[in-house]
């Protein structure tokens, strides 16, 4: 009976959140888009877990206001380390330091905010930029930070309100040149990120226009401008900021590859399908280019060719875990289960922590008729919630090994936590599978039904999802 309640509020929490938001995966770990984003391709569908802390480094800490070329600041460094200790007095002690020695270092409360900041820790930021903004209101910098937050957040309106609030005190600041520029570049690439958020396309080409005007040599904001450039129908001056900037960064995606993203974005998939062939033909001997077709093959149902693509892309990278998991996933969805087992297999031995290919590992062993290959499925899916012990994916699986195993109590804390996070696709299809299996029938077939209308991303069991809600509605 506890059981069904769980599952009740697991439902009643998936129904809301498909109606509400489109879902979408990848082989990394959820990632719900903003249709609107000014993103120029999607995060890799191999990339890492969002629980993954950021490095802080001297030059994302104060690159944007000091030169580091030969000069060292130790007592950042001490800092920095004082902090990944979890020292955060002694942190701030050495960052006064700091300031004392270089006067035009950010305000110590900024600093230290940033160091909560690659933390994810967003609520030690907040209360240490509310310090700052009662100390010094005239620093534009706190500002900018708590509108980067809003954004981050989706509070629109409150993001473009701090925006406004610290572009007139960037034009007034003058305690560090090289401060300030930074500051007026983020003033103008928040402004249009507003913008493009809403579609206000032309209002967000004449800010970034702006910024590529006062940073030309900046790779995003090239790749921004083509975007909005897309949306204003005007590809070919699109694909000319794409190629800009793949020069300034070549780690961006080819400039066929960006527009055949938005392509798809656009539901164009003839013209999609062309300029990702294309990107393939021009640079088939560059990883993140093969990478990204294979994932738009495997998002398009093109298995067949999506196994070339990857096969290749292995070739290229035979050690590289993102090539290996990449394979395995379209095993799987083929239904070759051995090599997509071998593939798992080889991507834990090269990266243990991976959530993905734990979590696949998971949903792979526990079908399996052999009590050893369940026990393995259970070992597995343990492991990834306590890498990820909030993650909704992890969770959920884990529920859903639990519950095949029979041990449907234990299932019903992960169940819970895994209900009050983002739910991917995947996820959503385990659900549906355990509701199916629970008599809810109704509940399991519109659950099929909204997941199953989201084109975007990468589902893996989109035909099991597809043969499930045949069955059921075939009852």
């Amino acid at each position: 009976m506890n059981f069904c309640k769980t599952l009740g509020r697991t439902i009643n929490a998936l129904l809301s959140y498909c109606l509400a938001i489109a879902l979408t995966t990848s082989l990394g770990y959820a990632q719900v888009q903003d249709p609107t984003a000014p993103a120029v391709t999607p995060p890799s569908a191999l990339g890492d877990a969002p629980d993954a802390n950021m490095q802080p480094t001297v030059e994302a800490l104060i690159g944007n206001a000091v030169s580091l070329s030969n000069r060292n600041y130790p007592e950042i460094e001490k800092a920095i380390q004082r902090f990944k200790n979890g020292d955060v007095e002694g942190a701030l002690e050495f960052l006064k330091k700091a300031k004392e020695k270089y006067p035009k270092l950010p305000p110590n409360y900024i600093t230290l905010a940033k160091l909560h900041v690659m933390a994810q820790n967003t609520q030690g930021a907040y209360n240490l930029l509310e310090l700052q903004v009662a100390e010094d209101p005239t620093d534009p910098e706190a500002y900018l930070l708590l509108a980067d937050q809003s954004f981050a957040g989706n509070r629109t309106a409150e993001a473009e309100a701090l925006f406004e609030k610290a572009e007139p005190l960037v034009e007034k600041f003058d305690g560090n040149a090289k401060r300030k520029r930074d500051m007026e570049i983020r003033v103008l690439a928040g402004k249009a990120a507003v913008k493009e958020r809403r579609g206000q396309w032309e209002d967000a080409l004449a800010l970034l226009n702006q910024w590529v005007e006062t940073d030309p040599d900046n790779a995003m904001a090239h790749a921004r401008l083509g975007v909005t450039l897309f949306r204003l129908d005007k590809s070919k001056d699109a694909f000319d900021e794409f190629s800009k900037a793949r020069k300034l960064n070549t780690d961006l995606p080819h400039p066929y590859a960006s527009l055949g993203q938005l392509f798809t974005q656009s539901n164009d998939m003839p013209n999609a399908r062309k300029a990702f062939e294309r990107a393939y033909k021009e640079d088939s001997k560059d990883p993140t280019t093969v990478r990204t077709y294979a994932e738009w093959l495997l998002q398009q149902g093109d298995l067949k060719q999506a196994q070339e693509v990857s096969t290749a892309l292995l070739k290229l990278t035979p050690s590289a875990p993102v090539a290996v998991l990449l394979d395995g996933v379209v095993a799987l969805m083929l239904g070759q289960n051995d090599r997509a087992e071998q593939a798992f297999n080889k991507v834990l031995s090269l990266d243990p922590g991976n959530a993905r290919a734990n979590d696949l590992m998971a949903l792979l062993l526990v079908e399996s008729d052999s009590k050893d290959d369940q026990d393995r499925a259970l070992r597995f899916a343990e492991q990834n919630t306590k890498l990820f012990p909030q993650n909704s994916q992890a969770n959920i699986t884990k529920a859903y090994v639990l519950y095949k195993l029979g041990r449907m109590n234990e299932a019903q804390e992960p169940l819970q936590i895994g209900a009050r996070g983002q739910l991917q696709t995947d996820s959503a299809y385990l659900i549906a599978r355990i509701m199916a299996d629970q008599g809810q029938k109704d509940k399991a077939i519109q659950a099929l039904e909204q997941v199953l209308a989201q084109k975007q991303g990468l589902f893996v069991f989109r035909q099991q999802a597809e043969d499930l809600l045949k069955e059921l509605k075939s009852e």
